[in-house]
């Protein structure tokens, strides 16, 4: 099985589309979807529809949470929280209840366990190895998938005493399994990455050969953040999409 695994699209819908482009000469055989299909970008309904259309396996992120239920988003920052509030405006009530029918965590084949930000909780940020231990514990497969940090980055664990090993991968790369360790994937986001490099970012997953693969996409920022800028939603939020902040 070689799976693609999507995460924090954000309602990015040019981002999307590349990543998609990318894929049209793979051999997929699933699609994964970590959670936070909206938020931030102008096109929320577009996204999720894309995504229920590939069936995607998917979690749900706290961007997808809020925009279900309104009143977490008091929890975001000002520029996110307005980000949300329009989000939940826009989307049709078939997205919204899709949205909110979503777990926070799956198992996936027997094989795979997705979330959004740790095993453990959904809202966590899994920055650090002591944060990805959390998970490793969690684990009842080889491997899980998480986002949620918008950084392309992998972390691996023995199971013995010691602290799991952190791998940044802000330019993609590659790893391949060993049957002795566990391993905790970050695939980077789509939508709005974060690690310093500005295209968006999806892995390929293949379980039969052990191995997964980051790629990094070019996408036409510009049409994004006119999108962005024409729903009139915060300019902060479609600036950064240059810096990949």
């Amino acid at each position: 099985m070689r799976y693609a695994v999507l995460s924090d699209i954000h309602s990015n819908l040019v981002a999307l589309q590349a990543v998609l482009a990318d894929l049209s000469e793979e051999e997929i055989d699933a699609y994964l979807c970590l959670g936070d299909i909206v938020g931030y970008g102008a096109r929320p309904n577009q996204c999720c529809d894309i995504i229920r259309d590939l069936e995607a396996v998917c979690v749900r992120g706290n961007h997808d949470s809020a925009a279900v239920d309104p009143a977490r988003a008091q929890w975001f920052t000002a520029p996110a929280r307005a980000c949300l509030l329009w989000t939940t405006d826009q989307l049709r009530d078939d997205n919204l209840e899709f949205l909110g029918s979503l777990p926070t965590v799956q198992i996936v084949d027997d094989h795979i366990t997705i979330c959004h930000g740790s095993i453990p909780d959904p809202d966590h940020y899994t920055v650090r190895p002591v944060d990805a231990l959390m998970s490793f514990r969690a684990m009842k497969t080889p491997i899980a998938f998480f986002g949620h940090t918008h950084y392309s980055e992998w972390f691996v664990w023995s199971g013995d005493s010691e602290m799991p090993e952190e791998f940044p991968m802000p330019d993609g790369g590659e790893l391949t399994e060993e049957v002795s360790r566990l391993y905790l994937v970050n695939p980077g986001a789509v939508g709005q990455p974060r690690d310093r490099n500005e295209r968006a970012s999806y892995a390929i997953y293949d379980a039969d050969e052990g191995r997964v693969e980051i790629r990094r996409v070019s996408y036409d920022i510009a049409l994004a953040a006119e999108q962005m800028k024409d729903a009139g939603l915060p300019e902060a939020m479609y600036a950064r999409l240059w810096m990949g902040v």
